[in-house]
């Protein structure tokens, strides 16, 4: 197999070690001969990046993920996404936020360093790419040992991903989110978990992307009024909200007590 780059990533980032969970943005410069084959792809709102972690190590079959953490337990490299692997190829899904002088892709998400050689680019499409059905691991080992802004950005995303922009009421359900973790020491995707949602339609949105919840799989409900409810086996946290800021920014700084009531049950 002969594999030929297509581009560089142009990141502020230069080592693994320095890159947040969550990535950050960077610029993809796809070399002069291989421009042409962007035409069209500003039509899409994201892309699959496939690229060659040159740095990896590529004898190693186990690991951990000490991204998160170096105190979780150790597995095969097959069934995490750490960078070391035999083949250390990264498949990223990443947003395109534009296209410069026809040949630079600016991105947000990006979890590769500065240097990368860009394999191919494919575009993301919804309908084939996304199976929001799947399941996998019980996160909360690993939820425990994130920072609580870690926590909070991975939350965020997922509830972006779903709903399509962060407004203020996806940042009500993050904090409300943050709370029932906080209460249940519970993985929010949980099968057990489940959800009643209110009448706020961007906070349903936000709760649907984080926990997997829908009527089809029995975990989601409306009230029809101003409670949202988590419960799993024995316990239920009750929210009601209060009158929130009106910024996303004030409501990630306000104290829970301004956001919310909540009391939690055995029904």
């Amino acid at each position: 197999m002969e594999l030929s780059p297509i581009g560089l990533v142009h990141s502020g980032i230069r080592s693994r070690n320095d890159m947040p969970v969550q990535g950050v943005d960077a610029e993809i410069e796809i070399f002069s001969r291989y421009s042409r084959g962007l035409y069209g792809i500003e039509e899409s709102s994201h892309l699959i990046l496939i690229c060659w972690m040159h740095e990896s190590a590529r004898d190693v079959l186990r690991a951990v993920a000490r991204k998160v953490s170096c105190d979780l337990p150790e597995k095969g490299v097959f069934s995490l996404r750490s960078p070391v692997r035999p083949n250390p190829l990264s498949i990223s899904i990443v947003r395109l936020r534009g296209l410069r002088e026809d040949r630079f892709l600016l991105l947000d998400n990006v979890d590769l360093i500065d240097g990368t050689p860009v394999i191919d680019i494919k575009p993301y499409q919804r309908g084939w790419d996304c199976i929001f059905s799947a399941t996998g691991h019980d996160r909360m080992e690993k939820i425990r040992k994130m920072s609580p802004g870690e926590y909070r950005a991975g939350l965020i995303r997922e509830a972006v991903n779903y709903h399509g922009e962060f407004c203020p009421g996806v940042a009500v359900a993050v904090r409300m989110a943050e709370a029932a973790t906080r209460i249940f020491e519970s993985d929010l995707a949980s099968p057990q978990v489940s959800i009643v949602t209110g009448t706020d339609p961007c906070i349903a949105d936000a709760f649907i992307g984080i926990t997997g919840a829908r009527p089809g799989n029995r975990r989601l409900g409306c009230s029809g009024g101003e409670r949202y409810v988590f419960s799993c086996p024995g316990r239920e946290a009750i929210f009601t909200l209060r009158g929130a800021p009106e910024s996303v920014d004030a409501i990630l700084a306000a104290d829970e007590a301004l956001l919310f009531d909540c009391s939690v049950h055995s029904p």
